[in-house]
């Protein structure tokens, strides 16, 4: 088994339903449970267009902006939009 940190930061898109429409991106803390060796949600915050004047630039680079500072409080590894490197 992998050694794993406590904690993770990551960004992912955030859709609305019924109709699957992209509306923002979700900042997730992300805490290890060793019993069941998985990630668990410890945290979540979206970050929607909406709120941006309609923008994805604006909503994706406030939700870096949160992540890259969640990851320095809880000193954890911020996996940005890419999870890959978490789930092994």
């Amino acid at each position: 088994m992998t050694e794993h940190e406590e904690y993770c930061v990551s960004i992912r898109k955030s859709y609305i339903m019924p109709d699957h429409t992209l509306g923002g991106y979700t900042v997730t803390l992300w805490s290890w449970s060793s019993p069941d060796e998985t990630w668990w949600y410890a945290a979540v915050r979206e970050y929607l267009f909406a709120d941006y004047n309609g923008s994805r630039r604006k909503a994706l680079r406030q939700a870096r902006r949160a992540a890259r500072k969640l990851a320095g409080i809880f000193d954890c590894t911020n996996h940005d939009t890419n999870e890959e490197g978490m789930w092994q």
